[in-house]
C-alpha cells in the first residue's frame, strides 16, 4: 500500500475510548481556581490554535517550529490519545492531589519498575533536582532521597515536588509495535497516530518519558540539548509554556539564566522576563502542542491538582528543521552550556541518515513526503558538518557498516553512552565503532570535536 500524504489517524494504533478525554478521568479539577495568578499574555504573543487533525498533523510533521508554539485544543481526543497513560499509573494519579502522595503509591506498588527525575522547589524562582545516593536512577531511591534531604531540612515540607522524564527501568516490548522495545511508559503516542510518522528524518519515542507536575512546578529556562522539535500532549492540569526568540536566544539566556523558574508572583525582573517571551501558551487539559526545542523556553504548571504530560522529540520532513538540527553543538548557534555530548550527537546524525535513506528507497513513498526529504538530504549534506558529509559520502559508496542494538543492552550504566534511537521498527544501528574510512581520515575530514564544529558551521542567521 502506498505511504500517502493523508494525515488521518491511524485508528488501529491509537483506538478510540469510549470517553473523551477529561481532568474527572483522573480525578482532577478540570478548572482553574477563580483569581488563579498567571503570566501576563499580549495579544502579539498568542499560540497558533489549529482545530482538526490534519492542521496538526501537518503542522507537526512538514512545518518548521522555530518561534512557534501550535496548540490542537482537545488534542487528546481528536489524536485518540485518551487511554496512552497506562492504568497502573492513570490509578495512582485518580486518588492523589499531591505529587507526594502519588510518589508513595508509585513506589509501594513498583518499587523498582520505573526510573526518573525528581526537582523541588524550596527558593522562589530557583529549581533543584534531588540526587540520589550512587547516582541511582530509580523512583524508588529519588525518593528515599527526597525524604531523606525534607527530614534533614534541605527541602521544605511545603516546597513543590515535579517527576520529570518518569519511564520503564529497563526496555519493553511496545504495547503496539511488539519488536519495538522501549522505555517510554506510555501505551501508545502521536508517533502512532499516522504512518507519515515512520518517514520523518527523526522521530523520538523509545525513550520518553512523563512528567507529573503540581503548582509551583515546571521545567526551568533551558534549551534542549539536540535543536529539534517536541510534541507535547497534556492530559490533565493547566500548564504555563513559553519560548523566547530565536534571534536573541543567546542573550536572553545569557541575562536569564539556565534553570530560572518565573514563579508566581512574578517580580518586577520576571515580569521584564515573561514580556519578552515570543509565545506563550496556557495549555489546558486535553491539549496537544508542537514547538522547537531549539530556542529558550520554560514551563509552570499553575492550578489545582496535578498536571500529566509527555513530550515526543522529531525532526520534520522540513529543510529548515533539519538545518536547524545540524546546529546542535556549534559555537555562535547553540550556547555551549546545552550541548549533547559530541559522541551522542554523532550517532544521532547516523540515525537521520539512516532513516532518510531508507525511506527515500521505498518505492511506495509518496511524491511530496519525498521531495521533502530530497530537500532535507540537500541541506544536511551543504550546512552538515564533516561528519554528516562523511556519512552521506559513505552511505553513496555503500560503506557503512550496520547492526541492530543490542537489546539486551539496557542497563543505566549503558544509558549515558547510548544514543537516541530511532522509533522506527525498522531501523537499524551502525556499529559502535566508528567507520574504518573515518578511522584512517586525517582530522580535516574526520569526526570533529566541538571546537572544530563551531570553525566549520555555516552562519544562515
Amino acid at each position: 500500500m502506498q505511504v500517502e500524504a493523508a494525515l488521518t489517524i491511524d485508528t488501529a494504533s491509537c483506538p478510540q475510548t469510549a470517553t473523551d478525554v477529561r481532568c474527572a478521568h483522573f480525578g482532577q479539577p478540570e478548572q482553574l481556581p477563580a483569581g488563579e495568578p498567571l503570566w501576563p499574555i499580549r495579544d502579539d504573543q498568542l499560540p497558533e490554535i489549529v482545530n482538526t487533525v490534519d492542521e496538526f498533523l501537518d503542522a507537526c510533521l512538514f512545518q518548521t517550529h522555530i518561534d512557534r508554539i501550535v496548540v490542537l485544543p482537545n488534542g487528546m481526543n481528536l489524536l485518540r490519545q485518551q487511554d496512552a497513560i497506562p492504568e497502573r499509573l492513570a490509578r495512582p494519579v485518580s486518588t492523589s492531589s499531591t505529587i507526594r502522595e502519588l510518589l508513595d503509591k508509585l513506589v509501594s506498588q513498583d518499587a523498582d519498575h520505573f526510573r526518573a527525575r525528581l526537582w523541588h522547589y524550596s527558593v522562589h524562582g530557583m529549581e533543584k533536582e534531588v540526587k540520589a545516593e550512587a547516582k541511582s536512577k530509580l523512583l524508588s531511591q529519588k525518593v528515599a532521597a527526597l525524604k531523606t534531604q525534607q527530614a534533614a531540612g534541605l527541602i521544605t515540607e511545603t516546597a513543590p515536588i515535579y517527576v520529570s522524564e518518569l519511564r520503564h527501568t529497563v526496555k519493553q516490548h511496545h504495547p503496539i509495535e511488539k519488536d519495538e522495545l522501549v522505555k517510554t511508559a506510555t501505551a501508545f503516542d502521536v508517533y502512532d497516530c499516522t504512518p507519515l510518522s515512520r518517514c520523518m528524518p527523526l522521530w523520538e519515542r523509545s525513550e520518553g518519558g512523563l512528567f507529573f507536575g503540581e503548582r509551583g512546578t515546571g521545567s526551568g529556562f533551558h534549551i534542549d540539548q539536540c535543536m529539534w522539535s517536541n510534541v507535547g500532549r497534556n492530559w490533565c492540569g493547566y500548564k504555563l509554556f513559553a519560548i523566547f526568540p530565536w534571534a536573541s536566544r543567546f542573550s536572553v539566556v545569557e541575562t536569564v539564566g539556565k534553570g530560572k523558574m518565573l514563579h508566581m508572583p512574578l517580580s518586577d525582573e520576571d515580569l521584564l522576563i515573561v514580556q519578552q517571551a515570543k509565545t506563550i501558551a496556557l495549555v489546558k487539559p486535553g491539549d496537544a502542542f508542537v514547538f522547537s526545542g531549539a530556542q529558550p523556553h520554560t514551563a509552570l504548571c499553575v492550578g489545582d491538582g496535578l498536571n500529566i504530560s509527555a513530550y515526543e522529540s522529531l525532526v520534520p520532513a522540513n529543510s529548515e528543521a533539519v538545518g536547524t538540527l545540524v546546529r546542535s553543538n556549534i559555537k555562535d548557534m547553540h550556547p555551549k552550556m546545552f550541548w549533547m555530548d559530541d559522541e551522542d550527537l554523532d550517532e544521532l546524525y547516523e540515525d537521520v541518515v539512516d532513516n532518510m535513506q531508507r525511506t527515500l528507497k521505498r518505492p511506495d513513498l509518496e511524491q511530496r513526503v519525498r521531495s521533502r526529504l530530497d530537500e532535507c538530504v540537500t541541506v544536511m549534506r551543504a550546512k552538515g558538518d564533516a561528519y554528516c558529509k562523511e556519512l552521506w559520502r559513505q552511505e553513496e559508496c555503500g560503506k557503512r557498516r550496520r547492526r541492530r542494538e543490542d537489546d539486551a543492552s539496557s542497563s543505566d550504566s549503558e544509558d549515558k553512552s547510548r544514543r537516541p534511537s530511532s522509533t522506527s521498527a525498522s531501523s537499524g544501528n551502525f556499529s559502535d565503532e566508528h567507520p574504518k574510512s573515518l578511522l584512517e581520515s586525517d582530522v580535516n575530514h574526520g569526526p570533529k570535536s566541538k571546537k572544530v564544529r563551531s570553525e566549520l558551521a555555516v552562519a544562515v542567521d
